[in-house]
């Protein structure tokens, strides 16, 4: 009886981590993917794309996820409730591509981050070993978007043409910009918790105990749905 109620207070903890990093990616999804596809921020092209800096954050946050829960399965269930979260849009504007295929690439990334995790089982979200996989997770991704594009009547990417114009943009540009922006933050993080380290700095209160409570994931959750659904109905 011990045993199962241990089990299953383990499942429900993982479920609250998946559910809690899943919202948050929600959340940034609604607000910033959504500020990113503005016309005036679309200006911008590639340095401002959602394809360069939403995905870095994506991986950030399944390499928190990760690193909480232990578990390469966590990662898909977490793209699934963003995902979900994302098709809450449905209710704004129907059902129609612009709206499940975003959720399908939410989901195809955090796949492609779970193998990634499974081959350099990274220890610490800022390590070489992920940046890494978020390397080869990123790069996965976006052949993988290519595909799906190519199914749905996109470009076909394995022609000469439309290697040279559409593939080698999303291979090569998209994801280097992406790389570079993820390392760029990986490294101002790294030296901020250094020095943070070298002056002792510690938090007065157990910020845990806040941040990952059944409340905490349950609001969040809620939130990001609101805040799907709102930024839908005004943009």
């Amino acid at each position: 009886m011990e045993n199962e109620k241990s089990k299953l207070s383990i499942m429900l903890r993982l479920f609250l981590d998946v559910l809690l990093f899943g919202s948050v990616w929600g959340i940034l999804e609604a607000t910033l993917g959504t500020l990113l596809h503005l016309p005036f921020v679309d200006k911008a092209g590639m340095y401002a794309a959602s394809s360069t800096i939403m995905v870095p954050i994506a991986y950030y946050l399944m390499a928190n996820c990760y690193k909480r829960t232990g578990k390469f399965y966590a990662l898909p269930m977490m793209g699934v409730i963003a995902a979900l979260i994302k098709l809450t849009v449905a209710f704004v504007v129907g059902f129609r591509p612009s709206v499940y295929n975003p959720a399908i690439y939410i989901i195809v990334e955090s796949l492609a981050m779970m193998g990634a995790v499974a081959i350099f089982r990274p220890t610490k979200v800022l390590s070489l070993k992920t940046l890494g996989a978020v390397i080869l997770a990123n790069t996965t991704y976006q052949f993988s978007y290519l595909l799906i594009n190519m199914a749905n009547g996109g470009t076909n990417i394995f022609t000469a043409e439309g290697w040279t114009r559409t593939a080698e943009k999303y291979l090569f540009m998209f994801n280097g910009l992406a790389i570079l922006y993820l390392f760029a933050s990986g490294a101002i993080f790294y030296g901020l918790f250094k020095l943070a380290e070298r002056f002792q700095f510690e938090f007065k209160f157990d910020y845990k105990k806040i941040v990952y409570s059944p409340i905490t994931a349950s609001a969040t959750f809620a939130v990001a749905v609101a805040l799907t659904i709102t930024f839908a109905a005004i943009l």
